[in-house]
């Protein structure tokens, strides 16, 4: 959780004023004032998608902390990277945590970086239900979902340099005074690629697919995976036109559209019977 809890500090670096912004001889500032494109999209490598997730990750974190409690965040932590291990894209430094907020979503950004809100953590029921939710963002980071939306043309005026770069890059390539330091074409850029991301969402069917590769991956962990169904079960028996699932119902189908797209996959999974783990997670999320 180090990780996570450093890439807020990379949102400080948005909060002062530059000029003269290279990396290297390139001067991306200027480049990127003038919207020049300058990233071939197909040719990203595992490198810059987790250098991606991780400027994503910032500006998700910069718009809501982490949750304060530790023990929780360890939790969903161990739960993810178990998750994790048997996917696909073991091999990738794959990062879970808590978001405080009051909506009820879960987000995942490129290179192995995933997200649950606390409110919706709270409404879920067992552990199986909290991997089933992680399942689903886990598929799309093995996927490659964002990484596609951005090859297909979705960002790509977004797709510059910019995205790419650490903030702790552009720190040590400016030649700026420390107090005058500003990265605002990385943070401007980065939080474009963030609100094209999550505030329009992915395509349906990527949504789908991640349903379904979610939930082989439930079973193959060892949960139930019914509870795939349970957790979809759960945000619908809220009311649709609760606020707090306004940018769910925004970016995804409905859950009772996802429960019937996964219905001919569960014969598949049914005879992996797997764990629930009820009592664990309510003793993790009351703290007993």
């Amino acid at each position: 959780m180090k990780t996570l809890n450093t890439l807020l500090l990379l949102l400080l670096l948005s909060s002062c004023q530059s000029t003269g912004l290279k990396i290297g001889n390139l001067d991306v500032g200027r480049l990127v004032n003038q919207g020049v494109k300058l990233w071939d999209a197909n040719n990203i490598d595992q490198q810059q998608e987790v250098q991606f997730g991780q400027n994503i990750s910032a500006v998700l974190l910069g718009v809501r902390p982490l949750h304060k409690n530790k023990a929780i965040n360890r939790y969903v932590n161990n739960v993810g990277m178990w998750l994790a291990m048997h996917s696909s894209r073991p091999d990738l430094p794959w990062q879970f945590g808590v978001i405080d907020s009051d909506a009820i979503n879960a987000f995942a950004a490129p290179g192995g970086f995933v997200f649950i809100t606390s409110s919706m953590l709270q409404q879920l029921n067992s552990e199986a239900e909290l991997a089933a939710v992680l399942a689903h963002e886990i598929s799309h980071v093995t996927l490659q979902h964002h990484l596609t939306a951005i090859k297909d043309g979705a960002l790509r005026s977004a797709v510059t340099e910019t995205l790419f770069v650490s903030a702790d890059a552009y720190q040590a390539n400016t030649g700026a005074d420390r107090k005058k330091r500003e990265y605002a074409a990385w943070a401007k850029t980065v939080t474009n690629a963030a609100q094209d991301l999550y505030s329009k969402g992915l395509d349906r069917e990527d949504e789908l697919m991640a349903d379904k590769v979610g939930l082989a991956l439930l079973a193959r962990a060892g949960y139930d995976p019914f509870a795939f169904i349970s957790s979809l079960q759960v945000v619908e028996a809220i009311a649709a036109d609760d606020s707090s699932l306004a940018l769910l119902y925004k970016t995804h189908p409905k859950p009772s559209e996802r429960i019937f797209s996964l219905q001919a996959n569960l014969a598949d999974v049914e005879q992996f019977p797997g764990v629930v783990l009820t009592e664990r997670f309510q003793q993790v999320l009351t703290g007993e």
